[in-house]
């Protein structure tokens, strides 16, 4: 393959591809294809009825009552939980209910209104009466920098002087050179 040239092997790597594509999409097919469903002939069931004898060889067949007792077809209630599904309105929970409380137990403050006692970590605190910390750390004075201006959280911003600017002439132009980068 050293004296074939570039163009005819890219061809060639291409044409490979190609047909290796092909190939891929038709095995691909071929495993969606639907199998053909086939019909099983149904087993041939004679209506002729045949002569049942019952043996009377035992000696004591007397015959017995049988009882049959039905089924039990009682269903459970059903938990209803205020669904609808017919109707333009359709829900899948019921309504919520919320809980009334009385006053009384809304103003009882040694028991919440369901009923619980009421715990130390439930306890509101008043907060006009929290005792503040009388030590307040004092935050370290560094050394101002010279030469520049000192603004919190940032080190050194160096003064560079007043600010400069200038006037260019131009006729609206954009895409026109309108001064130099120096």
């Amino acid at each position: 393959m050293n004296n074939m040239k570039n163009n005819r092997k890219k061809w060639i790597a291409v044409a490979g591809c190609l047909a290796l594509c092909a190939v891929l999409v038709v095995l691909i097919g071929q495993q969606f294809k639907a199998e053909k469903p086939v019909d099983t002939p149904l087993s041939s069931q004679s209506s002729e009825m045949g002569d049942v004898t019952v043996d009377s060889k035992e000696p004591n067949s007397e015959e017995k009552e049988v009882i049959v007792t039905p089924p039990d077809t009682t269903q459970p209630e059903s938990t209803d939980n205020g669904a609808v599904s017919s109707g333009t309105e359709q829900t899948i929970q019921g309504d919520v209910n919320k809980p009334e409380y009385t006053e009384e137990q809304l103003k009882d403050p040694t028991q919440k209104p369901n009923g619980e006692k009421v715990t130390e970590e439930d306890k509101p605190v008043e907060h006009d009466k929290v005792e503040k910390p009388k030590d307040t750390p004092k935050q370290e004075s560094s050394p101002k920098p010279s030469g520049g201006n000192s603004i919190p959280g940032f080190d050194n911003v160096p003064n560079a002087g007043a600010n400069q600017g200038e006037i260019v002439d131009g006729d609206g132009d954009i895409n026109k050179q309108v001064g130099t980068m120096n």
